[in-house]
């Protein structure tokens, strides 16, 4: 039997010092902190990857990982949207705050 692991929280701000996260559909989804890209493939599946992604043989390269959340009623699924844009154009950059003591917010330097 496969079993996920959950790599992304919807809505859930992490207590550590570092934010990383990318609003998908409108939601705010955080993600770890080695994740620097996030891209949907043409199936409307998502994941995130540490290096720029490049597509290869109509896919994404093979060095991304899913983003799978936990759902409302407790199972761990892969992040699915529908695909209103063309796969190719899906590549962003994830946002990286730093908060500080006091409740100070600063932009990452990456």
């Amino acid at each position: 039997m496969l079993t996920i692991t959950p790599t992304a929280v919807l809505d859930s701000k992490p207590v550590d010092g570092l934010e990383v996260f990318a609003v998908i559909e409108g939601k705010k989804v955080f993600l770890p902190s080695d994740a620097n890209y996030v891209m949907q493939d043409r199936r409307g599946l998502w994941f995130y990857s540490a290096r720029k992604p490049r597509p290869k043989e109509g896919d994404w390269t093979p060095n991304k990982t899913s983003i799978s959340c936990r759902t409302e009623r407790g199972y761990v699924r892969v992040l699915q949207t529908d695909t209103k844009l063309a796969w190719l154009e899906t590549c962003q950059r994830t946002v990286r705050i730093i908060n500080e003591a006091g409740g100070k917010r600063r932009c990452a330097e990456s």
